[in-house]
């Protein structure tokens, strides 16, 4: 399971002289041609993309319309098959800041699946202390309630039944994991690039692999 915090398309928009709309979409391709490539040449059956935490909401509303409409469009391209893609594509998150429609289109994606069991896990309006209280207070409530606990609490995450990375590779030169599946990373190897996330090319994922694969790894200390 490799995942992603895919940061830096603004900068790469200024820096480049793109528009805002038309950097954030070579970035959402970029997740797709990464994932097709992780899939066709690893085991890996997850990967994972942090596209819109829970604080961004609080950025420019320009900003927000951007990605509003640039998820729809991603959406609609999947569902119309422009996108030719062997693998499923699933959203985590609070989507209640979308419209009804793109709801709508989320849940017609979801629900197509493909048998190979491989899947992209796009996570939009996240929140990695949200999901752990969130899980801890219904956790908590079942407790309360049931007489057998049947229950782990990991049961309770937004993540439930997505085993948790292997590798998680953060770009943009930040050296952090802004609120991003941080209950789930406990043992995840952390590799950080200062590549902005539009300049991230597979010769790069490829060496951070190799580098995963070179370590032993101490499940504690």
């Amino acid at each position: 399971h490799i995942a992603f915090i895919m940061d830096g398309n603004n900068r790469w928009s200024k820096k480049n002289n793109f528009t805002l709309y038309n950097g954030y979409k070579k970035g959402a391709k970029q997740i797709l041609n990464l994932t097709k490539f992780i899939f066709t040449n690893t085991k890996s059956n997850y990967v994972s993309a942090f596209a819109l935490s829970k604080n961004n909401l609080y950025r420019s509303k320009r900003l927000i319309s951007i990605l509003k409409k640039l998820l729809l469009e991603f959406i609609d391209d999947i569902n119309n098959q422009k996108f030719s893609l062997d693998f499923n594509v699933r959203f985590v998150g609070d989507k209640s800041f979308l419209d009804k429609g793109i709801i709508k289109k989320i849940d017609l994606l979801e629900n197509t699946v493909n048998k190979n069991k491989k899947f992209l896990i796009i996570y939009i309006n996240y929140s990695g202390k949200d999901d752990i209280k969130q899980a801890a207070h219904n956790y908590h409530s079942v407790l309360k309630v049931s007489k057998k606990n049947k229950y782990k609490f990991e049961d309770f995450l937004l993540t439930k039944n997505i085993p948790d990375p292997d590798i998680l590779i953060r770009t943009g030169g930040y050296s952090r994991l802004s609120d991003f599946i941080i209950y789930q990373s406990s043992f995840s190897e952390l590799f950080f690039s200062n590549k902005l996330w539009p300049d991230f090319k597979t010769t790069d994922l490829l060496n951070i692999i190799n580098k995963y694969y070179f370590l032993e790894r101490k499940f504690g200390l």
